[in-house]
């Protein structure tokens, strides 16, 4: 029987030394069971029985064997602008427009369908109990502050760390946060130098990256390829223009959110050699696990196959200690694999030991 602590002993030994946090789904299943699950985006659409009226898109995702709406998107694209050059046919172009439209439809529908569409959807409470687990690794106070590394790309833990902590007023006085609930966060973003006030932020490639302690691994629904930058979308910079909003208005000029869909490891490495801000987020978490000074916490995530391109700078660093967290009984199968798949991270290890412990993931109170 594998042994599992708590999070509170995982903490205890760790106290006062440097600790890391890797995210996965589990972060936002945690808080919306029924929205967030493990299936891929176009799983998703699938079920939703969104190839039913165009089975020529479902195709296109074959013969192109992807997985990842943008490769199909600009594959149409540019179908649509050369395709009158050379086919003649009563109208093409026209059909081939209609499924871009399509595609882009259901791929905000599959990325956003689920996702919380109002920040009102969270509580005061779930988002100071987050704010909690997440200051045991970047709370200002801390003297050995960590990164925050996620895999996810919802918006759950960016609505997090923008989401200050909030005097309580007891009914006769407001009392103030405590101070270990101030983050010290920075995802690398600033207003650009020349639009000061410009309705997002922007990447900053050179300073950011020194200061930078969060990462979207596999991007984000806020983050867009512009070309020249990589830009963040903002809800209070664009002027409350809601979320699904403004993701239909880039889609609309062609522009796609940044992040990882394919399904497998070398897919998703490929597509992360791709961008400067996936690249350099890569190489910050393989910096961390090759430091022996790093107690690497994984919150929520199964150790799948599909995530190999991480799991292996774990295997291949020298980083001395991991926490896995397991939810419900250790027993089960899906534990298992996971507590199977950690010790072999350890027994790959040549080297430098490797320390796996095991923590309950509900003892966390993530969300409260």
């Amino acid at each position: 029987m594998v042994d599992v602590i708590s999070f509170e002993d995982a903490l205890g030994k760790t106290n006062g030394e440097r600790r890391h946090l890797l995210l996965g789904n589990g972060f936002s299943i945690a808080l919306f069971p029924e929205r967030f699950t493990y299936r891929s985006l176009l799983e998703e659409a699938k079920e939703e029985g969104f190839f039913e009226a165009y089975p020529e898109l479902q195709k296109a995702f074959e013969i192109l064997k992807t997985t990842d709406f943008e490769v199909v998107l600009q594959a149409l694209s540019r179908m649509r602008r050369l395709l009158h050059l050379y086919v003649d046919s009563p109208d093409p172009v026209a059909k081939i427009a209609d499924h871009v439209e399509h595609l882009k439809e259901g791929l905000v529908g599959a990325i956003a369908g689920k996702h919380p569409a109002r920040l009102g959807e969270i509580s005061e409470r779930q988002f100071t109990a987050a704010r909690t687990f997440l200051a045991k690794f970047a709370a200002r106070s801390l003297k050995n502050r960590g990164c925050i590394y996620t895999l996810n790309y919802d918006l759950l833990l960016y609505w997090t760390l923008m989401h200050d902590p909030r005097p309580v007023w007891d009914g006769t006085k407001l009392i103030p946060p405590e101070d270990a609930l101030y983050l010290a966060s920075d995802d690398g973003f600033r207003a650009p130098d020349d639009d000061y006030d410009a309705p997002y932020v922007a990447w900053d490639v050179d300073g950011g990256s020194n200061t930078q302690n969060v990462h979207f691994l596999h991007g984000g629904l806020h983050l867009y390829d512009a070309g020249s930058e990589l830009q963040k979308i903002c809800w209070e910079r664009s002027g409350g223009i809601p979320l699904m909003d403004q993701i239909r208005d880039a889609l609309d000029q062609d522009r796609y959110p940044l992040f990882v869909s394919e399904g497998n490891a070398d897919s998703k490495q490929a597509r992360i050699l791709h961008s400067g801000y996936l690249t350099r987020s890569f190489k910050s978490f393989a910096a961390i696990c090759q430091k022996r000074t790093t107690n690497l916490f994984v919150y929520g995530h199964s150790l799948a196959e599909s995530d190999n391109h991480i799991l292996r700078l774990i295997e291949e660093g020298c980083c001395p200690a991991l926490f896995v967290s397991l939810y419900g009984d250790p027993a089960n199968s899906d534990n298992m694999a996971m507590v199977q798949r950690a010790e072999a991270l350890a027994g790959a290890r040549a080297k430098y030991k490797l320390d796996v412990f095991f923590f309950d993931a509900e003892s966390a109170h993530v969300w409260g």
